[in-house]
């Protein structure tokens, strides 16, 4: 058994007559669909194939009680970004001058002057997100990008998953879940972080659909929408 693994409620949000549009060679507005025709492009595999790889990717992100790190909350993506799940306000925090804090049940608890742990109903939680160290948008290389190294999945035996960097279990979570050959999920993975990233250099703002916005001003964050949110269980 898989030791990561996308939502149990897989869910595909680019539509089919969007999938069609980028296939008759039409462009699209969105950032989700440019985003995808480049991945195809510069894959050479199918705009259908690349569409349901973003998907996944994101069904991935969703599914916080499997995937994610359970002492720090986070999802780090070595040369891309770590999403983490934050206090929705630090006001309470602040007023309070209390200590060490810990996710429990989509919700911050505080260890109080005390030494007892207490949560607050007011204080929720929120999706973070921060770019790798490593990222320098004003350096990134323009498109089209190098392909990343597969050699790895030549001697992949479907076991050991904790072992896997970041990026490579995601991709084994893709294939067991979509059957996409290996090799082409890792290549389209890899395309579609330096397009997102690509993106947000260019655009300033870079929506994917029921996800969320990645947004640029002094630093690069992550607007996650409400129904995205809900899937976390940070809000009702």
């Amino acid at each position: 058994m898989s030791g990561t693994t996308t939502s149990d409620k897989s869910q595909a949000t680019f539509p089919a007559s969007s999938i069609k549009s980028l296939q008759n060679g039409k462009s699209l507005k969105s950032s989700s669909a440019q985003i995808i025709d480049s991945m195809a492009k510069m894959t050479g595999l199918s705009i259908e194939t690349a569409a349901r790889v973003m998907d996944e990717f994101w069904n991935y992100v969703s599914n916080h009680s499997n995937n994610w790190r359970k002492d720090t909350h986070c999802l780090q993506i070595p040369k891309f970004g770590t999403f983490t799940l934050k206090p929705r306000s630090k006001t309470f925090i602040k007023k309070q001058k209390l200590g060490k804090m810990k996710f429990f049940k989509s919700q911050f608890i505080y260890r109080d002057k005390e030494g007892k742990w207490t949560k607050s109903e007011r204080t929720k939680a929120r999706i973070n997100f921060s770019l790798s160290p490593s990222i320098k948008l004003e350096s990134l290389p323009s498109p089209p990008f190098d392909p990343p190294s597969t050699q790895w999945i030549e001697n992949w035996t479907g076991k050991g998953h904790s072992r896997l960097s970041s990026k490579r279990r995601i991709s084994v979570s893709i294939h067991e879940s979509t059957e996409i050959p290996l090799k082409e999920v890792h290549v389209l993975l890899n395309c579609l972080f330096l397009a997102t990233l690509s993106a947000i250099k260019s655009q300033e703002k870079v929506n994917f659909a029921k996800r969320g916005t990645f947004i640029k001003k002094n630093r690069v964050n992550f607007k996650a929408t409400p129904s995205f949110e809900r899937k976390f269980g940070l809000i009702q």
